[in-house]
């Protein structure tokens, strides 16, 4: 995170990282599943796993806008 006293960072981050453990963790569910031929819980699992995997690309399209917004002068000096 590169701005460990922005309270907004610190949630998008945490928000962000939940949503990584989540999809990781019923990635790994799914390849089980799928390596069991268990048809029922992969069934299951795809709509979750789309969920999971939408709410973290939208966190972090949130992470790169809150950027620009609110810090955008270290934008401009990383360039």
């Amino acid at each position: 995170m590169k701005y460990p006293n922005c309270p907004e960072c610190t949630r998008l981050w945490s928000a962000y990282a939940k949503a990584t453990n989540d999809f990781f963790r019923l990635d790994g569910k799914l390849q089980v599943a799928g390596l069991s031929h268990d048809h029922e819980a992969v069934k299951e699992l795809l709509p979750v796993i789309e969920k999971v995997a939408a709410e973290r690309n939208d966190t972090r399209s949130q992470i790169a806008a809150h950027e620009l917004d609110a810090h955008p002068a270290s934008e401009a000096a990383s360039a």
